[in-house]
């Protein structure tokens, strides 16, 4: 209702590395519960273009398609219920609240892109 648009978007190389295929991250994406579309960017072109490395790595976008924030969803990536900045959602509260974002780009946490 505010607007914010979150999609997830899967580039691995499913044929090498079956494990990340398509069908799997549905069913994990299930599991945890995500409430947005889950993607599939079978040409790595997307990953590419936006110089995607890992999973997760997040780029938020503000209304004006301007890259606001870029990096990591918080500081724990482990143990969730040890987080304790959450750099993905200060930066749609500022954007939402009208406000600069804190922290504008960290650096990703996850496994690399499985290119082909």
């Amino acid at each position: 209702d505010k607007g914010v648009v979150l999609i997830a978007i899967n580039p691995n190389d499913d044929k090498r590395y079956p494990e990340d295929s398509f069908g799997n991250m549905k069913i994990r994406a299930r599991e945890k519960g995500f409430n947005f579309p889950y993607l599939r960017d079978e040409s790595q072109e997307v990953a590419r273009a936006y110089g995607a490395e890992r999973t997760p790595e997040v780029f938020v976008f503000d209304e004006k398609r301007t890259l606001r924030y870029h990096g990591r969803i918080d500081d724990n990536v482990h143990e969730p219920n040890q987080v304790r900045q959450h750099y993905l959602r200060d930066a749609l509260d500022a954007i939402l609240g009208g406000r600069e974002i804190p922290l504008k780009d960290t650096e990703p946490v996850g496994c690399t892109i499985k290119w082909k």
